[in-house]
C-alpha cells in the first residue's frame, strides 16, 4: 500500500444534501473506506441522520469517525423542497470558504468549485441542461412550470449570483475526475475533452439467498418516483407482459410525493389487483422485497449508472432496462435491454418462456454483481486519495 503523503491529513467528503439517493452511498462508503487515513470531515448543508444512513446503505460509520461541517444557512434550508440549483450554489460557496483548511477534498456528488484542486465523483450531468433535457422530460405541474421560460431564467440568475464561482477550470488537469460508468466517461470525453477514470459506485451485498424456484413470479420497480424514471412506462410494460399470458405482478418501491407521484397513484389504482405501491423501503425490508422476486423493471433512460439496477442484480433479480445509459454495463446482457416499451414486453416474454435462458442469465448476472462491491469502491477511493496526496506532495516539493 502506498504510504500517506502527509501525517494525519485533513480529508473532507462533500455532498450538498444527504437523503436516500445513489450518491449518498458514495458518501457513506467513502467515510468508511477512508477511516484511519486522516482526519475526516463531511461538508454538507442538511442534517445528518447517521443511523438512518447506515441502515439505508449497509455501512457501519460511527459518530466519532468524522466531523460534520455545516454552514448556518443550511439549517434555514431544511424545509425547502425544491430549488436544487440555489441550494447547490450556496453549498459550493460554503465549500470554497473552508476548502483551504483541508489537504484533500472529495466531491461525492458531481463537480464542486472548491477554489483549489480536488477529487470529483460524477453522479449525473445535472449541470449540463442541454444534455439532461435530451435524456429526460420536463416535470409537470408547478415544478415543471418553474423549469421553463422567464421563471427559470430569473431563478438561475439568482443561483449564479449566490455562487460567486472562482476562476478555476475544473477540466484543466489539476483535479482528479472519476466517472461512475464507462458511459459517463465517454460523455465527459466527447463533450468536455476530459479523460476520467471509472469508479463504480458501491452497492451493498447483504441480500437473503432465495433459490429461483422459491422466488415470487413478479417484478420490482425501485427508485425515486420522478418523471425521468418513467414509472408509468414500467407499469405499461408489465401490463403488456400480462396481456401475453404471464401471471406476473409489480411492486413499485419509492415515495409518492408531488404532482408526479399522484399521477402514478392514479395510474395504479385501477390496476391494484396486480400493482402494489409500497412507498419507500430501506434496510432489511428492501433487501427481502428484492430477494424474493424473480424480475426487475427499470424504465429510466440515459442514467449515468443506476444504483437501483445494481441492487436488483445483487439481490438475484433479473432486471429489464432501456438500452441507453450506464445501467447497461451493470447487466451486460443484450437480452435484458430494450429500445422501447413494445420491444421490452417481447424480450421479457422470451425470457419468461425460456427457462434455460433465464437460468443462464442468472449465472451471468451473479458474476456481474461482484464488480459493484463496497470493498472495490473503498479500495478505489482510498487509492485516489493517496494518489492525490502524493501528487500534491510532489508538487509542493518541486516549488
Amino acid at each position: 500500500m502506498r504510504p500517506p503523503a502527509f501525517r494525519n491529513p485533513g480529508i473532507a467528503i462533500a455532498h450538498p444534501w444527504l437523503g436516500h439517493g445513489g450518491s449518498e452511498a458514495r458518501v457513506m462508503w467513502s467515510l468508511q473506506g477512508l477511516r484511519g487515513l486522516g482526519r475526516l470531515s463531511l461538508l454538507t448543508l442538511g442534517p445528518v441522520d447517521l443511523p438512518a444512513l447506515n441502515l439505508a446503505y449497509g455501512t457501519s460509520v460511527r459518530d466519532d469517525d468524522f466531523e460534520v461541517r455545516r454552514p448556518r444557512v443550511g439549517r434555514m434550508l431544511e424545509h425547502m423542497k425544491a430549488g436544487d440549483a440555489l441550494r447547490g450554489s450556496i453549498f459550493q460557496r460554503f465549500c470554497r470558504s473552508v476548502g483551504a483548511e483541508f489537504d484533500v477534498l472529495v466531491s461525492a456528488y458531481n463537480l464542486c468549485d472548491f477554489g483549489v484542486p480536488a477529487i470529483h465523483c460524477i453522479a449525473d450531468f445535472c449541470w449540463d441542461v442541454e444534455l439532461v433535457r435530451s435524456l429526460h422530460p420536463l416535470s409537470g405541474g408547478v415544478r415543471g412550470a418553474f423549469q421553463r421560460g422567464t421563471l427559470r431564467k430569473a431563478y438561475m440568475y439568482l443561483a449564479r449570483s449566490c455562487a460567486k464561482p472562482s476562476s478555476r477550470d475544473l477540466f484543466a488537469g489539476e483535479d482528479m475526475i472519476f466517472a461512475n460508468s464507462h458511459w459517463s466517461a465517454d460523455i465527459l470525453k466527447k463533450r468536455y475533452g476530459v479523460v476520467a477514470e471509472v469508479l463504480y459506485p458501491p452497492v451493498r451485498w447483504e441480500f437473503p439467498s432465495v433459490p429461483p424456484a422459491e422466488k415470487e413470479n413478479g417484478f420490482v420497480c425501485l427508485g425515486r418516483i420522478a418523471p425521468e424514471k418513467r414509472v408509468e412506462e414500467a407499469v405499461e410494460i408489465v401490463e403488456a407482459v400480462r396481456d401475453r399470458g404471464h401471471d406476473v405482478h409489480l411492486h413499485v418501491i419509492g415515495g409518492l410525493g408531488g404532482h408526479y407521484g399522484e399521477s402514478i397513484r392514479l395510474l395504479c389504482e385501477p390496476r391494484k389487483s396486480w400493482v402494489s405501491l409500497e412507498g419507500p423501503l430501506y434496510g432489511k425490508a428492501k433487501c427481502e422485497m428484492l430477494a424474493r422476486h424473480r424480475y426487475g423493471i427499470h424504465a429510466c433512460r440515459g442514467e449515468a449508472f443506476g444504483i437501483a439496477v445494481a441492487e436488483m442484480v445483487k439481490a438475484g433479480c433479473i432486471p429489464f432496462i432501456p438500452d441507453e445509459g450506464g445501467q447497461t454495463e451493470i447487466v451486460a446482457a443484450p437480452e435484458l435491454t430494450y429500445p422501447n416499451a413494445d420491444e421490452a414486453a417481447a424480450r421479457i416474454d422470451t425470457v419468461l418462456r425460456t427457462p434455460s435462458l433465464e437460468s443462464s442469465l442468472r449465472e451471468r448476472l451473479a458474476l456481474q454483481a461482484q464488480r459493484f462491491s463496497p470493498e472495490r469502491f473503498m479500495a478505489g477511493i482510498r487509492d485516489a486519495v493517496e494518489r492525490f496526496m502524493a501528487r500534491k506532495r510532489d508538487g509542493e516539493a518541486g516549488l
